[in-house]
């Protein structure tokens, strides 16, 4: 089956995805063993191909991650070849030519392997374990390509659902108490939370900060207050996140008021996240190869604080 995808390649600037797939039939097949193996996986596909995890949550029969793919002209030949090395599982063996170099270093920045190469292990690994055989997941992958610049705010919401599936699903009232879960995982200093001071200038709005760390901090209060349903967090670095939340007079429960907005399909099956702008450059660069029967164009709800994205919301009744 056609399966729609926008990615691109980028020489010169990162590209942020959020990955959804599911098991196929809605089995609930991954308890904590196999969640384990799939955060195990994730992370030491580091050392072969070219992405970082930026957020990710396992679920019983899905997953969700952010991925940074970063931008291929940043990793120098020295680097390319070690990755080349330990793909290959061959200490010695060297590029044939440059054509072969280039082409592994494109492959490696690409979603469509990082993904597959990444599920292709855990499948093995779970067939193995548990004696079975043939497909895991129910189809390919969806991917949505998500801005990241000060004109939009779709990387913290696209953060925000992910980290509230263990919340909808009932397991936990806050995001931190799960362990399967990238928002728990940077609370406790984990490495998905090592570049979250790349967001410090977009999102820590009249916050001084200088330390890589303080602006890690920040960015993760700045996060949770997010949230919890707002949109600006001011000069709170003098204080604790509890007493900004009684100086506002916001509980700390997590009583979320968008559950439905977050569990909207919206995330998952909508190609392009970003400001009005950003999806319709996408869309001109993309259209013509995507070959759709029908129009496409940017569209947004009431809801979505100027978030737009390329594929409406199903019509209810």
């Amino acid at each position: 089956m056609a399966h729609n995808r926008i990615k691109e390649s980028c020489s010169d600037q990162a590209v942020y995805y959020l990955v959804t797939n599911r098991v196929a039939g809605g089995r609930m097949l991954f308890r904590d063993q196999e969640k384990y193996k799939l955060k195990e996986l994730l992370f030491a596909g580091y050392t072969k191909l070219s992405y970082q995890v930026i957020d990710y949550v396992f679920m019983d029969n899905h997953f969700h991650l952010l991925i940074k793919v970063p931008p291929t002209k940043q990793m120098d030949d020295v680097t390319l070849l070690n990755r080349y090395r330990k793909f290959k599982q061959n200490d010695e063996i060297e590029f044939i030519s440059s054509a072969q170099r280039d082409e592994f270093r494109e492959k490696i920045h690409d979603i469509s392997f990082i993904i597959g190469n990444f599920e292709q292990r855990f499948v093995q690994w779970f067939n193995r374990e548990h004696s079975s055989w043939g497909r895991l997941f129910g189809q390919r992958f969806d991917s949505e390509m998500i801005e990241v610049s000060p004109q939009s705010d779709s990387l913290l919401r696209v953060m925000a659902y992910i980290s509230l599936n263990p919340v909808r699903a009932g397991l936990v009232t806050d995001p931190k108490d799960f362990f399967f879960c990238g928002y728990a995982d940077r609370l406790a200093g984990g490495s998905v939370g090592n570049s979250d001071h790349d967001f410090f200038d977009l999102f820590c709005y009249d916050i001084e900060a200088k330390r890589v760390s303080d602006k890690q901090k920040h960015f993760r209060e700045v996060f949770r207050a997010y949230m919890l349903g707002l949109r600006r967090y001011k000069n709170a670095d003098s204080q604790t996140l509890v007493e900004f939340f009684r100086e506002v007079n916001l509980s700390e429960e997590l009583a979320w008021d968008d559950l439905f907005i977050h569990k909207c399909r919206f995330f998952t099956k909508c190609l392009v996240i970003g400001s009005e702008a950003y999806v319709r450059e996408k869309l001109a660069k993309f259209s013509e190869k995507m070959k759709w029967k029908r129009i496409h164009k940017p569209y947004t709800e009431n809801e979505w604080n100027d978030i737009y994205s390329l594929k409406p919301r199903r019509k209810s009744g």
